[in-house]
Order: structure tokens, then sequence, then C-alpha cells
């Protein structure tokens, strides 16, 4: 049996293991390739990048190996250390041997290397490399195990089996594929395709297309000039450090322990915006081995239960009342944790009626809890709604990241806020059992894409507390200027005019979109996905409102248990597989790395697609 694995991320890492487990409980040929034109590691954790680029995770939740609290089928399983514990143990004679590109800057993460903090992505890709190699040396007699940095650009079926084609043209046939092809650039829109016409055209006028930060030309940029990034999110970040790091420049800390900023000169302006005006909030330093916090309200027994007494039908409504009693419950237990304020009532007794309240913040003002500590939504969602058309944005901007800062330094568990945000990260499972058990039917399920996965970025997925104390600093310094919501470009003449919602106007020469491109099959720029789209393999997830209209979210469909591909046909598909990133919107949050002893559904995910392929 010939398995190919397209892409050679961290997902078809952890499946690669559970083929070779599997394939020890038998006597036939088993021939397994990854291909990638990355290096192992794949695009985004690729070790050679700049290491400027910091993930998104602490070292500790972070993995490759299986582990016992995920159960498999296979005989046996090959254990092995977390990201950490592959840090302080093999390492440094790991990144001393291979002579990595980045050898140095590796060696100078690893001897400062702490569990609850974040290294560069390209660090987590030398793992990558280690495991990849650890699996290569206990490969069964039975198995050939190989990788090519080679881009298969079409799949096409034939009978029970598929022809493989290379970017060379050269072919070969498999038995099974696995797709995960993680985050992949779309066709330009009409607006991006008219920004870079102009470009094209005007020798003074610069474009940066939707991409992987680490791909992006930003040497082009030049110094002392203005450059608008669009978008805010976390690409924004890997931007800004590689405008300001990656040119020179160095971040210090006072005597307050307050970062600030030492400019090399060789910056550019940044003029940073989008439509919501506002970072995403920074991740509380990491006071957690594992998943922290167990539910009380929003748990699968309480949703099933909820929707039982609703014909099997739970709204979008129900579902975020429920979620948002259980941050707001979090968030008045961090807050009177607070030894320092003398507070107005038995704290036993608060909890209490917190906990029988359908209104948790009317119960909070009713035991006299100031407004100040009142768990405000609008606030927390639309913190610009109340800043007078006079107060500079910028003083308001820095007051809020101070506030973000702060709040995130008291810990992703005890933190008012930041602990309640990062819970979110903790109930996952429980989010993903409300979509799967079908109690929401279309429209309901538009309005939970269209509300809840803004409501989701905005407070649970943001950057390490570092990346909001550098956007501060660099405020401070004046070489960054956060706009006001509603980030507008227009193309006036040879140049760009941007504008927000309070009036601010700045004509530039150089916009980069600070955002990767939008999901979908029907507008990739990926070769294989479109003629797998074109073989009428693969289909995007489509849902039919009430009213007999439909939408599209872009991603692609499988079957949820065995990761199958559904055809156009509405029918799965023997041998081919696809998992992560592509099928966002027709699966929940994909776009995010294995996590050692929680159940991890990437591991979970793994065991699945081994199964059905030796079952």
């Amino acid at each position: 049996m010939k398995i190919v694995l397209v892409g050679a991320g961290p997902r078809n890492l952890t499946l690669l293991e559970r083929l070779m487990s599997y394939a020890k409980g038998t006597t036939d040929p088993i021939d397994i390739t990854l291909y990638d034109n990355f290096p192992i590691g794949g695009r985004v954790w690729n070790p050679d990048q700049d290491p400027t680029f910091l993930m998104n995770t602490v070292t500790r939740q972070l993995t490759l190996f299986p582990d016992p609290s995920v159960p498999n089928h296979a005989a046996t399983a090959t254990y092995g250390p977390n990201f950490y514990e592959w840090a302080v143990t093999y390492g440094k004679e790991y990144v001393e041997r291979r002579q990595f590109i980045n050898e140095e800057h590796f060696l100078d993460e690893i001897a400062r290397i702490n569990p609850n903090r974040f290294t560069s992505r390209a660090l987590f890709g030398a793992y990558a490399q280690w495991f990849y190699e650890r699996l290569g040396s206990q490969v069964p007699g039975n198995v050939i195990l190989s990788y090519e940095r080679k881009q298969i650009t079409d799949v096409a079926r034939q009978d029970s089996q598929y022809t493989v084609t290379l970017a060379d043209g050269k072919s070969f046939i498999a038995d099974k594929v696995i797709l995960a092809t993680g985050m992949t650039d779309s066709v330009l829109s009409p607006e991006q395709q008219a920004f870079a016409d102009a470009a094209d055209a005007n020798k003074n006028m610069l474009y940066i297309a939707p991409t992987h930060p680490a791909e992006a030309h930003l040497d082009a940029i030049p110094a002392r000039q203005k450059v608008v990034l669009r978008g805010l999110g976390l690409s924004f970040f890997d931007y800004l450090a590689k405008l300001t790091i990656g040119r020179g420049g160095r971040f210090a800390r006072d005597n307050n322990s307050v970062l600030y900023y030492l400019p090399s000169g060789n910056e550019p302006h940044i003029i940073a915006g989008s439509r919501r005006g506002l970072p995403l909030h920074a991740r509380g330093i990491n006071q957690k081995v594992n998943a922290g916090y167990k539910p009380l309200f929003f748990t699968n027994k309480n949703l099933d239960k909820l929707a039982a007494e609703n014909d099997g039908q739970l709204s979008y409504d129900a579902f975020f009342k429920l979620l948002k009693k259980e941050l707001e419950y979090k968030h008045y237990r961090n807050t009177i944790n607070d030894f320092g304020i003398t507070w107005p009532f038995n704290a036993n007794h608060f909890m209490t009626a917190l906990a029988e309240s359908d209104d948790l913040n009317t119960t909070a003002r009713q035991f006299g809890v100031a407004e100040e500590y009142i768990m405000d939504w609008k606030r927390i969602l639309d913190p610009v709604a109340d800043v007078p058309e006079e107060v500079e944005y910028s003083d308001f901007m820095m007051n809020y990241l101070t506030w973000d800062i702060n709040d995130a330094y008291k810990g992703n568990d005890d933190a008012p806020y930041a602990g309640a945000f990062d819970m979110l990260r903790d109930i996952r499972s429980v989010i993903r059992h409300y979509l799967d058990a079908g109690y929401l039917n279309d429209d309901e399920y538009e309005k939970f894409l269209k509300h809840f996965n803004p409501f989701n970025s905005l407070i649970s997925v943001g950057p390490p507390i570092l990346r909001i104390e550098q956007m501060r600093a660099l405020i401070e310094a004046g070489l960054l200027t956060v706009a006001g919501p509603g980030l507008k470009v227009d193309i006036q003449d040879t140049h760009y005019v941007v504008t927000d919602s309070r009036h601010n106007r700045w004509t530039v020469d150089n916009l980069v979109e600070a955002h990767l491109s939008p999901l979908s099959l029907t507008n990739t720029n990926n070769t294989l996905l479109a003629n797998l789209r074109d073989h009428e393999l693969l289909s995007e997830a489509t849902y039919t409102r009430s009213d007999g209209t439909t939408y599209s979210v872009g991603g692609m469909r499988m079957n949820k248990d065995t990761l199958t591909a559904i055809d156009t046909h509405d029918q799965e598909v023997p041998g081919l597989f696809i998992w992560g990133v592509p099928t966002e919107g027709w699966s929940w949050f994909t776009t995010f790395s294995p996590r050692p002893d929680i159940s991890d559904k990437n591991l979970i995910d793994a065991e699945n697609i081994a199964h059905t392929i030796f079952e």
C-alpha cells in the first residue's frame, strides 16, 4: 500500500506516527511518503524562516507525540517529549549537529527557554525535523518511509487508486492520499487586484498582497516612509516585528519594567488599522500545565438538556447566553481573589448567588461590586464607541493597551479578563460538541460564524503579551500610528489614500495586507486544490437558509469522524482524506497545533485517519 501525505506540517507528522504504529500490526509492505515544497515542519513551521516570528502557544503546550489521553487502536505508540522537554534535553545537541541556518538563534533561544513562554516558529520546525528523524530510526521492516521536497500539483482518481502528479510533470500511483495543505493563498479580490495593478503601473507605489509574513518582501519598503498595514490580527504582529527588530531596532525595559524601543533609523513609519480598529487581546502569562479550566455551566450535559427542552434545537443566542454565564462567573471569581480589596460581601455568598443567577452582572451590582469591575460586554467588544471625537485615538490606544497588558500579567488563570478569556481555549471541545450535535439549523450556524468567530478571535486567540507591549512601545516611540475603526484604502492619482471613521487621512505609497487570504475552494490559488475541485473530488461547504438562499463558508467537506473527503455529489471519496485548515467553516477552529495530555483533537483525528486506512 502506497500512502502519500501532502504537507509536512504538524498534522501529517502526527499522522505519520499513527500510520507507522498501525503498520507494525501487519506484514504487508507499506510505502509512506511526505511531500512538501518546504522543509519538514511545512510552510508555517519552516526551520529556515526568519526567527523573528513567534509562535502563539507556550512551549509546554506543544507536542507531536501521541499520549495516553488519546485512545488508539494500534498495538503500539511512539511516545516522546513535548516541545519544551525536547528543547531542554535534546535541543542543543540536535541543533549543533544539524547546522541549521538559524543555529545561533536557536541555541540562544534554547539557553533561555521557559515552559510558560513563547519561542520562534522556526525552532518548533527544528523539533519537527527531530521528530521525523526519531520516527525514521524506528521504521518497521515492512515500511519504507521517505520525504520529498517537491510540490504535488494534481491528484486524479483512477478506479480505486490515485494518479499523483508532481510539479516537474512526473506521476505515480498511490492507494491513499492525505491532504494537510494548511493555509493557502487565494485569487486577489477586485479591490486587491486594483491595488496590485496600480503598484505595477507606478514605480513609486508598493503593494504586498495577503501572504504568509515570512514570505513577504518587506525590504522594498523604504526607511522613514509611511507604510499602511491593513489588519490588526496575528499576522500584523509578525509584520510589526519584521519592520522593527528585523531592521536593527531593539526593545529594552526601564526601571519599572515598562518596555521601550530604541530605533535603528531604518524603520518606516507604520500606520495600522482594521474594520474594528482594535488589536486582539494579549494572552495572559501562562499559569496552566494543561487545560486548566473545568466549566460549571457551559457543559455538554447542559447543552444537551437545553436542546432536549427545545425539540432537539439550540439557538445561537441560547448557546451564547450559557457561554457568557461561564465567562462572567470566571471573571468575578478572579476579580474577588484580589485580597487587596475589601469586598462588601462574603465571597461564598457572592459566588453562590452568581451560580444561581440568570444575570450575573445584575447580581454583582446588587452585591455592591463597583462598576469598574462589572463584565461590560459593550466595553469589551466595542471600547471605541465611548471615545469622544476630540480624544486622540493614539491616547485612547495607549490607555487601552496598558489596561490589556496589566490584566494579562495577572495570568491566564487568575486575571479577571485574560483568565476568563483563556477559558475558551480549554472548552473548545464543548463548543465542537454543540456544533456537531445537530442542534443548529443553517440560519443559526451562519449566526454563529458571523458573531462567535470574531468574538472568539478578539478575546482568546491573541498574541503573546510581549507583542502588545512592543506595540505600545512603538506608539510611544512615534513609529506606529493605529488608525481608528473603519480603515478604508482608495487610490488617488499615484498614491494610496487611507481614511478611518474618526476623520483621519493619510496619503502613502506603501500598502501591506497584514492578514492571510480568506479560505475559499472556489477562489484558491493552490494548483492541487484547484485541480481536485475541478475533478469534483473536493467540495466547498454550502448551507441553505430558511428563505431558500444559500451561503458558502470556503472550507472543504469531509466525514468528520474518518476525515474522508466528500465530493461534489455528496459522496465520500475512499482513500482521499483532508483535514485541518482547508476544512475551516465545515470544521470549527482548525488553526491550532497539537497539545499534550488533553485528548487533543489533532491527535484524535490522526488516530481516526490511520484507523480508517488500516481497518
